[in-house]
């Protein structure tokens, strides 16, 4: 049976949804990060096509520091195991030689063996090690909001670049593992994501990549935990989003345990993967 990996078109939306929600049994996203996917005039939405029919999907990003980032790789259950993950692959790896882009990441979770081994198999392999934690919103009492505001490029660089080793080298909004380096940081400060509260010495990567309103994220903190998560809340509850998210190293149990003191609770394991793009 041919298979064929093209772009997706707007057209066939629904067609990637069913595809992602039948390999994720009723659960994604997609649908909602559509504007941004098929909006993105660097990285394609990918369709694997077998005969025809959509069975399989995948997005291929460029980040602000020139890595790829493979996301949202979904085979409908009825095709896995057939070669259709590893189809995508070899078009990541061809899209990179074709943008100059010389290493690429994706993630998966902990225990995720068919996916860690696929991207193994594509030189791919385990850079750091997460513990995803959410506090959900309901019933929370709005706290006194810091006076946390957002910082310049040059600024943001010299709070970001410094914690590094605590993050074990990523910063992460929607469980988007972007590299803590001065292409990424100045991004994110262009963005106003990086903030800071000179009134307690903190610093704090804060908002979303997409689905704003699902969450609001704390990519980093620094500082005065209680401040920086005093902040998140405030604008979770500001928005009308039901939780706040932060992903830690697996083994920062310090950290983990400032956000379980206010009430988060461990969702999810997840491992981030990079190697060469070819």
């Amino acid at each position: 049976m041919e298979l064929i990996v093209r772009t997706v078109t707007p057209a066939e939306l629904d067609k990637a949804v069913e595809v992602e929600e039948a390999a994720m049994k009723g659960g994604g996203y997609l649908r909602d990060v559509s504007p941004l996917f098929l909006g993105d005039t660097v990285g394609p939405l990918l369709g694997a096509y077998r005969d025809g029919e959509l069975v399989g999907i995948a997005k291929y990003t460029v980040l602000p520091d020139h890595t790829a980032w493979l996301e949202t790789l979904r085979v409908t259950p009825a095709h896995q195991r057939q070669g259709v993950g590893r189809r995508l692959y070899e078009e990541f790896q061809a899209l990179s030689k074709e943008k100059g882009v010389e290493s690429m990441a994706m993630y998966t979770g902990l225990k995720n063996i068919p996916s860690y081994s696929l991207a193994r198999v594509f030189g791919l392999d385990t850079a750091g090690r997460y513990r995803e934690m959410q506090l959900d919103l309901d019933g929370v009492a709005k706290p006194e909001k810091p006076a946390f505001a957002p910082v310049g490029e040059d600024r943001a660089v010299e709070l970001v670049l410094p914690l590094s080793e605590k993050y074990e080298g990523f910063v992460i909004f929607n469980r988007t593992f972007m590299r803590i380096n001065e292409a990424n940081v100045r991004a994110l400060a262009r963005e106003g994501k990086v903030l800071e509260d000179p009134a307690t010495g903190s610093v704090l990567v804060f908002g979303n990549r997409f689905l704003e309103k699902r969450s609001v994220q704390i990519a980093m903190m620094d500082g005065d935990a209680d401040a920086c998560i005093d902040y998140a809340i405030a604008v979770g509850l500001e928005k009308g989003v039901p939780a706040v998210v932060t992903e830690t190293p697996l083994d920062a149990e310090a950290l983990q345990a400032q956000f379980a003191a206010r009430g988060f609770k461990a969702t999810a394991e997840l491992q981030v993967m990079s190697g060469p793009a070819c």
